[in-house]
């Protein structure tokens, strides 16, 4: 008995039923897990093939926005480089312009204008000023040799310290259509990027960042959380991109990303700039499907070996055909044809299973439609975009960009009208710039718009948007317009948008269609863009026109302003005034009244645009009637845009000389000369026109230089008047001079003979000649040779000085030695230094070629030098020094003492005529001051030069230099 259960056991195990189920069991566990194998390998390949496509589409679609970007930048810096072309290099137009750039474009950090030699001319930015000292040279730099020689030039990114990363561009600055006048660069902030990657996130987990070849991380949407540079060379997957710019051989492959983690990763180049995008996903988030596939195919597996375990026998025909079709199904979808699905119908685990592959087939069939979906909308709202800003960008003609952006907007949204309103010059209404019509029979024919009477007008009143789904039922639309221009029409649909910058209203974008239609969000964000697009090239074109205008105006200024500087002919400057003002401002007639103070009345001093006939008829006018007598009487400006209409014209002119002369529209302008009225200037046209501030402006600054003009004339004639007076006066005071040098001359010569017969009978005395003399006798006749020589001294210098005052003092020039010099000053020491009470030295070139020179006066310069040395130098020595300069071609000569010195204070004074030292007049030191002038005045006569070096008490050092040939004028 206790063997039957272990028979029965060994039976059962050799059993069919055992065995089948064995094998069934086998069988269903093996193909299960075939079926999961093949479902894992194939969803893996699946997902990496779709990761990689998408990041591939990512990865080139950011690429192209970025190089989009920088393309933007650099056509921004030609409109920059265009516009400054105009004005002069270095001039304000110029540096207005480039702050303009940096405040329309924050992306513009800095900007410079170099001339054609590298030199930095301009240089500004928003956080910085830079002042003379900071203009830099850049002959040398990359970005100039590229750009003077007309090529644009784009930079490696860069980075300075923590800042963002920047590029420099630049481009040739074409003074002439051929020539290149200089070079403008700019710096190009890439934080601009910044939003660029952040918005660039897809799928679950995926991030894009930007690099260069150097692994220098350029922008990343996490920004300061990641590494500034990566080791790409350490990483085989961008060896190409390093080496050669290649594009990526292998995307979607699996690596280490920048955080260090392994990841799925495709990159795109952007040649011109030498950059890469690279697109990653962390691979375990990539994975992560796959994972979960895998636990619910494990769970299956073990639930349906259950179910198989208890159905086995008698379901094992029918177990094996469904996974058959199963495993069928698979290898098709396997294969990538998501279309196919399992077609096993039965309920069971193998069904279900069916089922969930079906399921994910579908799920991955609409994700990856959806994704092309999207991936093709965004695309296409970029090109759109780009077109529009292209052709915003391409032209300053403001009506031909206006009219193709209409067209391109009606034709990317299928539009059946689309319409630009911009402001007039008072922002009071709205004129029609630029239409096109897919149905002109629809075209309502409205050009101007009044603020707030329209849709169009409340959309400018308000700066909102107004969008009508259908205008025909929305009751808004009948509250708004005035005109049911658009209703009438048969319009349904009527959106109106703002066009602004800045937060500055410019006008409106009008969008028309004749059948019902809901603005897609993704739409309206485009339009507005595209708004804001239109707002500025609006405001490009509107700054063109403002530097055109204004260097017009600058230039009439300017030659204006040269003939009031260069001409006192009054007549001359009114003729350019009024040529230049009617044909820059464009008026029909000009001309001016000068005011007869006397008379009272007004005459007419130049004209243009009248004929003769006409200018005389109204050559002659009172000052107390008239438009000018009204401008003239008040002092103010008095503008009639439309004379005929003007209720103020006949309590002006009874005469009515403006309407007598056919024009249309008249202003007259007070000309002003020192706060005083002194006659007026008239504008006409034979049309109406408005003029505009700015107009009205320079034709005030006009008036104002032509008052300058007058009084400059008027000045001049006082000027002339007196520059005669003061001339007869200066006649009479030579006159006087010359009588007095000649009475002093006389006085000096008849005091001079006495003098010398006192000096000779002196002397003849003093050498015994009458008589011996005892020693009193002897002392008396030498004081009176001192003395007498000294009084005779003064007097031949008071006889040089006026001789110099009467102009009647010339050089007689020869040729000397400068030892005969020398001797004749040897001589006058012996004399003076007889008693040798100083030291005496003489420190002579021996080489000093002969002086063409004035003999005479050379030596009595030395001589009085060297007198004076003696009369301040009590004890010590003098020292007398020649030497020759051959390098400057002169000699210099030196008296130098130990004397009493001579101050600072005095040291300019002392060759002033009868200026002495304070010292002389102590008694000690005998003189009236003469010498030094006659030295300094001689020495003005020979080409010389004389300066002195002395502290009190240690002494003076006197040094003057002739030179070795005088050449007298002819």
């Amino acid at each position: 008995m206790t063997d039957q259960p272990d028979s029965r056991l060994a039976g059962w195990r050799g059993s069919i039923r055992y065995r089948l189920m064995a094998w069934g069991l086998g069988l269903l566990a093996g193909a299960l897990l075939v079926s999961a194998y093949i479902g894992s390998v194939y969803t893996r390949s699946q997902i990496r093939l779709a990761t990689a496509k998408l990041q591939t589409e990512v990865a080139s679609a950011t690429a192209r926005h970025v190089e989009t970007l920088v393309a933007h930048k650099l056509e921004r810096l030609h409109d920059a480089a265009l516009g400054m072309s105009i004005p002069p290099l270095g001039g304000d137009e110029q540096h207005l312009l480039g702050l303009l750039l940096l405040k329309n474009d924050p992306a513009f950090s800095e900007l410079a204008v170099l001339n054609a030699d590298g030199l930095e001319l301009l240089k500004f930015s928003e956080t910085k000023l830079y002042s003379g000292k900071d203009l830099q040279d850049q002959r040398n730099a990359a970005f100039f040799r590229e750009a003077s020689r007309g090529k644009q030039f784009v930079s490696a990114a860069s980075r300075s310290g923590n800042s963002a990363p920047f590029l420099t561009l630049a481009v040739p600055l074409k003074t002439e259509p051929v020539n290149r006048g200089g070079v403008v660069a700019a710096k190009v902030n890439l934080k601009l990027l910044h939003d660029t990657f952040s918005e660039r996130r897809f799928s679950h987990g995926g991030y894009a960042y930007l690099i260069d070849k150097s692994g220098n991380v350029i922008a990343h949407p996490d920004g300061p959380n990641v590494p500034r540079r990566i080791d790409l060379k350490g990483q085989a997957k961008f060896t190409g991109f390093v080496e050669r710019s290649a594009p990526d051989g292998n995307p979607g492959a699996d690596g280490q990303g920048i955080g260090g983690t392994q990841v799925l990763s495709t990159y795109a180049v952007i040649n011109e700039l030498g950059w890469a995008v690279v697109v990653e996903k962390p691979l375990e988030l990539a994975l992560a499907d796959l994972a979960k596939f895998h636990r619910n195919g494990a769970v299956l597996l073990i639930a349906i070996l259950a179910v198989a375990a208890l159905v086995i026998v008698w379901l094992s025909g029918k177990f094996t055909r469904p996974i058959q079709d199963l495993r069928a199904g698979v290898a098709i979808m396997a294969h990538g044809n998501l279309e196919h699905r399992a077609s096993v119908k039965s309920s069971d685990e193998i069904g279900q299973l069916a089922s969930e592959f079906n399921k994910m087939a579908d799920v991955l069939k609409n994700s990856y439609a959806n994704l092309e979906q999207r991936i093709e909308q965004r695309t296409g709202q970029v090109a759109a975009l780009y077109d529009v800003t292209k052709t915003v960008n391409q032209s300053l003609d403001l009506d031909r960009v206006l009219q193709q952006v209409v067209e391109q907007i009606t034709a990317i949204f299928h539009f059946d009208t689309t319409r630009i309103y911009l402001f007039d010059g008072e922002r009071e209404n709205l004129i029609s710039r630029a239409v096109f019509e897919i149905h002109p029979e629809s075209w309502t024919g409205i050009q101007r718009l009044g603020k707030g009477l329209s849709v169009a007008g409340h959309v400018a009143k308000t700066g909102e948007s107004l969008i009508f789904d259908d205008l025909q039922s929305d009751p808004r639309y009948a509250q708004i317009s005035a005109s049911n221009a658009s209703r009438d029409a048969g319009f349904h649909f009527l959106a109106m948008l703002p066009i602004k910058i800045h937060g500055k209203l410019l006008g409106t974008l009008g969008l028309s269609g004749k059948d019902k239609r809901i603005l897609a969000d993704e739409e309206l964000r485009l339009l507005t863009s595209m708004c804001e697009h239109i707002a500025l090239a609006v405001e490009k074109a509107n700054l063109f026109d403002q530097v055109i205008t204004r260097s017009r105006q600058l230039e009439v200024l300017n030659t204006i302003g040269a003939a009031v500087s260069q001409s006192l002919n009054l007549d001359e400057v009114h003729d350019q005034a009024v040529d230049k003002i009617a044909k820059t401002v464009g008026f029909d007639a000009a001309w001016i009244y000068q005011l007869d103070h006397a008379d009272g009345v007004l005459r007419m001093k130049a004209f243009h645009g009248l004929s003769d006939d006409m200018a005389a008829s109204v050559s002659t006018l009172s000052v107390h009637a008239g438009v000018s007598g009204q401008a003239i009487e008040t002092g103010e400006r008095l503008v009639l845009e439309d004379i005929q209409h003007d209720e103020r014209l006949p309590a002006l002119s009874e005469q009515g000389s403006v309407v007598a002369l056919e024009f249309a529209s008249a202003a007259a302008f007070p000309i002003m000369a020192k706060e005083k009225i002194i006659g007026a200037l008239h504008v006409a046209n034979r049309t109406k026109r408005h003029l505009a501030a700015d107009e009205i402006e320079l034709i005030q600054t006009i008036a104002g230089q032509i008052g300058v003009a007058s009084e400059n004339a008027k000045l001049f004639a006082e000027v002339s008047d007196k520059t005669k007076a003061l001339a007869q006066t200066n006649q009479e005071l030579l006159d006087a001079t010359r009588a007095k040098a000649e009475f002093i001359a006389a006085m000096s010569h008849e005091l001079r003979t006495p003098l010398n017969i006192v000096i000779g009978s002196s002397d003849l005395l003093h050498d015994g000649f009458f008589g011996e003399l005892n020693r009193g006798q002897l002392d008396a006749t030498e004081k009176i040779c001192r003395n007498s020589r000294v009084l005779l001294k003064m007097i031949n210098d008071v006889l040089t000085i006026s001789r110099f005052d009467a102009g009647r003092l010339t050089l007689e020039l020869a040729t000397v030695e400068v030892d005969d010099i020398i001797d004749q000053a040897r001589v006058l020491v012996e004399q003076i230094n007889r008693d040798n009470h100083l030291e005496v030295r003489w420190d002579i070139d021996a080489s000093i070629p002969p002086l063409v020179t004035d003999s005479l006066k050379l030596e009595e310069i030395l001589q009085n030098l060297i007198g004076n040395a003696f009369k301040f130098t009590p004890t010590g020595r003098i020292e007398v020094r020649v030497h020759h300069r051959p390098d400057q071609d002169r000699v210099e000569f030196t008296v130098a003492d130990t004397g009493i010195g001579i101050a600072a204070e005095d040291q300019g004074r002392i060759f002033n005529a009868f200026e002495q030292l304070k010292e002389a007049h102590t008694g000690h030191f005998n003189g009236v001051g003469l010498g030094l002038n006659i030295v300094r005045r001689y020495l003005d006569l020979m080409q010389g030069e004389i300066s002195v070096q002395s502290q009190p008490g240690q002494g003076a050092k006197f040094t003057f230099f002739v030179p070795r040939s005088l050449q007298l004028a002819s």
